[in-house]
């Protein structure tokens, strides 16, 4: 199942997320080529083998002679056999190639090649049993070497940030980004929410998120950025804020579509909440804000001006915190709201770029689409403003979109919608709350029923998002988060998808142009503008095979033994055509690596939406 649910169950909470953390920072580091790490079987243990993580630039040529203990930056037990590489040349063992959390037994191993450490007493079996298998030929560790248990993931990533020669300020940045991680996910553990039935509402499943992205070193992390302080866990309900308002001269924003009308009615419920009309200034313009973003209002832009608190209403955040519904004010819409907090490795404002883009794009490209109406439906983006100031850095802070919210109305047709991440989580309070939700909710007890459940939504799937790829070379960014699965509230069939945001997809605008006839409105240099076909093809494959897929075939039970995979395979070919370049670059025998988002790459280039690939 998830590690939540069976592999931390007997760690107390903060040695739990200390272990959510170092897997998801080590799966990063060997799945992204960044470090090589091999496996090596582990005979009468629970653990299948070991997964051994060599430092920064350590050879596989036999020629450099053995690798000592100044060779391994750390050691985790698997429980089952990763997958390999295929190129592999290393001698000693089978280098891995993807190495996944859900891989891992839930205990990560430094080295004291001294021996000057003290040890783990309830795991001495295992580490003596793991040095007397780095004792075999190719290896030269010595005696003294002992195995201690990771305490946090700043030890490995600092080891490893040195070895790579980072930048001092970015090592520090990233360690605090990684103990931010575990604060906030030892909180999380110790403070579960309830565990979602069928019947909750979207926002329930929405707010039921215990550990989040599958794989993201920083997947926990928050950090409020100045003059925001630094609040604490449970110091600040993120999923309960307020919504606040400011008005600022129309010159000095951009304005997408009839903004102002879309706000008509949040006006009008601040004011009957207030009990007395809101008034604004001739030439100004109302802009809805996430109560945090107000002291980021009152510092750059000094033209604002900032309506009392009695104009505010009640907020559900959605899972990103920065989109919300508005249940006072709007029925059919939501807002997605800048707010200067650093969730994950993203600072989540939103660009003058993504304001330019998303009305646009849904006004004008959605609708020219291969897409079933019928299987998925796009949350269109209906009017958006952003300052107009020149630095993008600063205007980014005042933004927000008016979005169609499908959730909203979903029981009035007959279907509960459900974020596609909250699918997949565990470690809920409640009854069944140690299985993963997809299990619990849809009673799949036997692995004849989670075959058919997965063969169904993986079909699905690809009918909803292949065709815009195959037709127009357009790649929804369709990893979990953005994705709401459509389930029928009677019979729980699934019936297709709601697909929303636009900033991580991949455009071919030359493909769109020839197939659509229209242009891609976008600014310059915009990162959803693909270069070519493989561009759209890599970032699909990340987010509907790597992202979304992985981790609901894992849970399923249905990785290992690799039927999962053959279902998927079983799909592709019957929606891929043979003669088409989306199948030479997924099926074809002869491809036998793909280049796949690094968050970890791209984290420490200072980048978030330009992606940096690797091949493995």
């Amino acid at each position: 199942m998830s590690i939540s649910a069976t592999r931390l169950a007997g760690l107390d909470p903060h040695d739990r997320a200390v272990f959510a953390t170092n897997a998801r920072l080590i799966s990063c580091l060997v799945t992204e080529s960044l470090l090589r790490a091999l496996y090596i079987p582990l005979p009468g243990f629970e653990a299948t083998g070991i997964c051994v993580v060599l430092q920064k630039d350590v050879s596989s040529e036999l020629s450099r002679g053995p690798y000592e203990s100044k060779d391994i930056l750390t050691v985790v037990p698997l429980r089952h056999v990763p997958l390999f590489r295929h190129d592999d040349e290393d001698t000693r063992a089978k280098e891995i190639s993807l190495l996944d959390p859900l891989d891992m037994m839930p205990m990560v191993f430094e080295i004291d090649a001294e021996g000057t450490m003290p040890a783990e007493i309830e795991h001495i079996d295992l580490t003596a049993a793991i040095l007397n298998t780095l004792a075999e030929p190719g290896w030269a560790i010595s005696n003294s070497t002992k195995l201690v248990l990771s305490k946090s993931p700043v030890s490995i990533w600092e080891k490893f940030g040195a070895s790579a020669g980072l930048d001092a300020a970015l090592l520090k940045d990233i360690s605090n980004e990684y103990s931010s991680s575990v604060k906030w996910q030892e909180y999380s553990y110790e403070h579960p929410p309830k565990a979602p039935l069928f019947t909750s509402q979207s926002i329930e499943w929405e707010q039921s998120i215990v550990e989040g992205h599958p794989t993201h070193p920083m997947h926990k992390t928050r950090y409020f950025l100045p003059p925001l302080p630094d609040f604490s866990p449970g110091a600040f309900d993120l999923y309960h804020p307020r919504l606040r308002l400011v008005a600022l001269p129309r010159k000095s924003l951009h304005i997408t579509y009839d903004f102002e009308t879309y706000t008509q009615p949040i006006i009008a419920a601040m004011s009957k909440n207030a009990g007395r009309q809101l008034r604004l200034r001739e030439g100004f313009v109302a802009i809805p804000v996430h109560e945090l973003q107000v002291v980021h209002i009152q510092d750059k832009f000094k033209e604002a001006e900032i309506f009392s608190q009695e104009f505010s209403l009640s907020l559900l955040a959605q899972q990103s915190i920065r989109s919300v519904i508005v249940p006072e004010a709007y029925q059919e819409l939501s807002l997605k709201l800048g707010v200067g907090i650093k969730l994950t490795s993203a600072v989540r404002t939103i660009s003058p770029a993504s304001a330019y883009l998303g009305p646009r794009f849904s006004k004008r490209v959605v609708p020219a689409l291969s897409m079933d109406p019928n299987i998925v439906t796009v949350a269109k983006e209906l009017a958006s403003v952003v300052h107009a100031h020149a630095d993008g850095e600063i205007a980014k802070h005042c933004a927000a979109i008016i979005r169609e919210a499908h959730e909203n109305t979903s029981e009035e047709r007959g279907e509960r919608l459900i974020v596609c991440t909250a699918l997949v989580e565990s470690g809920h309070s409640g009854e069944g709350g140690e299985l993963p939700a997809v299990v619990r909710v849809f009673e799949l007890d036997t692995e004849e029923k989670r075959i058919q459940w997965l063969s169904k939504f993986v079909r699905m799937l690809f009918d909803a998002f292949l065709p815009s790829v195959l037709d127009n070379g357009v790649a929804f960014e369709c990893h979990p988060q953005n994705c709401l699965a459509r389930f029928d509230m009677v019979t729980k069939e699934l019936k297709g998808f709601i697909i929303r945001d636009f900033g991580g997809m991949r455009v071919h605008p030359e493909t769109l142009k020839a197939t659509t006839g229209v242009d891609l409105e976008v600014h310059d240099g915009h990162s959803i503008i693909a270069s070519d076909l493989d561009d759209v093809y890599t970032r699909m494959y990340h987010t509907i095979f790597h992202n979304h897929l992985q981790q609901l075939i894992r849970v399923l039970g249905l990785h290992y033994n690799g039927l999962g995979w053959e279902l998927v395979r079983k799909h592709l070919k019957a929606v891929i055509p043979k003669d088409h370049s989306l199948y030479a670059a997924w099926l074809s025998p002869e491809r036998k690596t793909l280049p796949s988002k690094c968050f970890l790459r791209m984290r420490m280039s200072g980048m978030y939406r330009f992606s940096i690939s690797k091949s493995h």
